[in-house]
């Protein structure tokens, strides 16, 4: 017994040494989905991964939200419903809601269907299935600075252009203690010292192409439009045993 405890000890260490592991350069690979069979390739690089023309997605649209009565019964909010908020919100609206609250919403509104159909096949090999979890989230308007745990978090528009600021994992020593919920553009001088070391790359994703985030980076979006509309996103988090720990370990976690 103590054998097999000492064997999965050291194969836990170096599983969590690998998960540590990070490229911290500022660049970005690029591919058509008709590429997709080498998505698993060019991911193994560990850095981010821009997959433009991806298939159209008919869920967690505006128009989706206020036809399907399914999303009056959530209970995100104890005084409006969601359909309430969302007919309110505009592209600056911050996004009200965290994690537990973004899955709720994911499990209605039918992601699963459509990423185990296009995504998670070209992304997951039969023992990649065995060893990470994909976890869904719905998000909409701004969402500020948040921490990349899963081993690929794919991060994805269905209604509206967002901008997208990524940072890598050497910025945090730069960032203000309560970076969380931060926009990297309001950020000042008044909540850091070390705010010229603060560098980040925005992406502007459209309906139709993904960013895939490597662990230990930091990511925010909000609208690309100030007239448009409230954006509405998704991101799917593929998780192994290892990378969930670390997620639920972190106080940085929503």
């Amino acid at each position: 017994m103590l054998e097999i405890i000492l064997i999965l000890g050291v194969i836990f260490i170096i599983l969590t040494f690998f998960y540590k592991q990070a490229v911290c350069e500022f660049r970005l690979n690029q591919i058509e989905w008709k590429q997709r069979d080498t998505l698993r390739t060019v991911l193994s690089e560990k850095i981010p991964l821009v997959l433009r023309g991806i298939p159209t997605a008919t869920f967690w649209t505006h128009d989706d939200v206020m036809s399907r009565p399914c999303f009056q019964n959530l209970s995100i909010f104890q005084e409006m419903t969601l359909v309430e908020w969302l007919s309110q919100a505009n592209s600056s609206s911050v996004c009200p809601w965290k994690d537990a609250q973004a899955e709720t919403i994911a499990a209605t509104s039918g992601i699963r269907v459509w990423s185990k159909k296009w995504l998670d096949p070209s992304l997951l090999s039969p023992f990649l299935k065995l060893w990470m979890t994909p976890r869904y989230h719905c998000w909409a308007g701004t969402v500020g600075l948040r921490k990349t745990f899963a081993t690929w978090t794919c991060l994805f528009p269905v209604d509206g252009e967002i901008l997208v600021s990524i940072l890598p994992e050497t910025a945090e020593t730069a960032l203000p203690a309560d970076w969380v919920g931060r926009v990297p553009t309001d950020i000042t001088s008044k909540d850091t010292p070390f705010l010229q070391d603060l560098k980040y790359i925005d992406i502007v994703l459209r309906p139709g192409n993904a960013l895939f985030m490597p662990p230990h980076w930091f990511v925010s979006w909000r609208a690309q439009n100030e007239k448009g509309v409230c954006p509405m996103t998704c991101t799917i988090s593929y998780h192994t045993p290892i990378s969930l720990l670390a997620y639920h370990a972190s106080p940085f976690t929503t």
